[in-house]
């Protein structure tokens, strides 16, 4: 990482710091929004018995689902951008999202499922849903001579999130009342819903996958050359489409598990991080994952605060400023980047 690169990344954490301290603060009473700057000492003391355990069972676990979840969308989409070669690559485009938010939705369906297995099955199967979205549009996206290419992704992405809407749609009609609503709601994408030790799991298996993509980041810096490209270089081209298929998918099944559907943030963050800083992995990685976790933190905070007591669904505000974005992208790449 270069001297800028650093520099940026240091700003971007700092501002991460600085957003996941006041949205710590925030609370809302009464349908007014409220300040509490000494939450560090509420929670450490438990004064406010009542406010004591919001603060920790609440806004804190959902600030760091907020960051944990941008972060793995984030990087996702870098990867599948930079392993595609198609700057359109984004897990909630290609269905992988929809794929892992099925997933979860058929564990909810079966009566017991989740409590006689424990929190763990919800990321285990969003990421086996995610898993498979990924090799189906994968195997879509492939044409002649194995060769990915655009429209076939769309298209890949296009058919699965089409399916996984409907059978999705189909289960959540035999849904009671309340469920329905609690299930909807996560769908929309929404980070109150993610406790401790799902947190701790989903940490753990992040940085896994980040350590992964750091040590893979000269191998992945090849596939700018393309697969043939790389494989003059001494990349075995296939295997690691497969590695990065799978922590893709690992990393989209993990924020879906916390946050349902949240779209775009895996498209708009490595365009934003590559214009910073460029091409190479070793910078955007770090960088997309401090920027992605910042946006959803900022998104969040601002989904559950500009209309409170209501809250917003962070998914749909990602949707509401990342469609036009999207076509933005669209036009550019049909107009041959002009």
């Amino acid at each position: 990482m270069n001297r800028r690169s650093g520099l940026i990344a240091l700003l971007a954490l700092t501002a991460l710091g600085a957003t996941a301290y006041l949205a710590a603060s925030l609370g809302s009473r009464m349908g007014l929004v409220t300040l509490e700057f000494d939450w560090p000492q509420l929670w450490a003391d438990g004064g406010d018995g009542v406010l004591s355990a919001v603060i920790a069972n609440l806004r804190v676990p959902r600030v760091a689902a907020a960051i944990l979840t941008g972060a793995s969308l984030a990087v996702a989409g870098l990867l599948l951008q930079g392993v595609s070669r198609n700057p359109l690559a984004d897990p909630f485009l290609l269905g992988i999202s929809g794929g892992a938010g099925l997933a979860v939705v058929v564990l909810h369906a079966i009566p017991g499922l989740i409590e006689t297995l424990g929190w763990w099955c919800v990321p285990v199967a969003a990421f086996a849903g995610a898993q498979l979205a990924t090799m189906l549009v994968l195997a879509v996206a492939r044409g002649p001579g194995g060769r990915m290419t655009m429209l076939g992704l769309i298209l890949g992405g296009v058919i699965i999130n089409s399916f996984c809407a409907a059978i999705t749609t189909f289960l959540l009609v035999s849904f009671a009342p309340l469920q329905l609503r609690i299930t909807t709601m996560w769908l929309a994408g929404g980070v109150g819903y993610v406790d401790w030790s799902h947190l701790a799991g989903a940490f753990i298996a992040f940085c896994a996958a980040f350590v992964f993509i750091r040590f893979r980041s000269s191998d992945l810096n090849a596939f700018a050359l393309g697969e043939e490209g790389a494989l003059l270089v001494g990349v075995d081209s296939r295997r690691l489409v497969r590695e990065t298929a799978w922590t893709a998918s690992l990393l989209t099944g993990l924020a879906v598990s916390m946050a349902g559907m949240v779209g775009y943030i895996g498209l708009i963050v490595p365009h934003l991080v590559r214009l910073l800083v460029g091409n190479d992995f070793k910078s955007t990685l770090i960088l997309s994952a401090l920027v992605g976790a910042l946006l959803l933190l900022v998104g969040d905070t601002a989904a559950r605060t500009v209309m409170a007591p209501q809250e917003i669904p962070v998914g749909v505000l990602a949707a509401i400023i990342g469609t036009p974005l999207l076509l933005v992208l669209i036009k550019r790449e049909l107009g041959g980047g002009r």
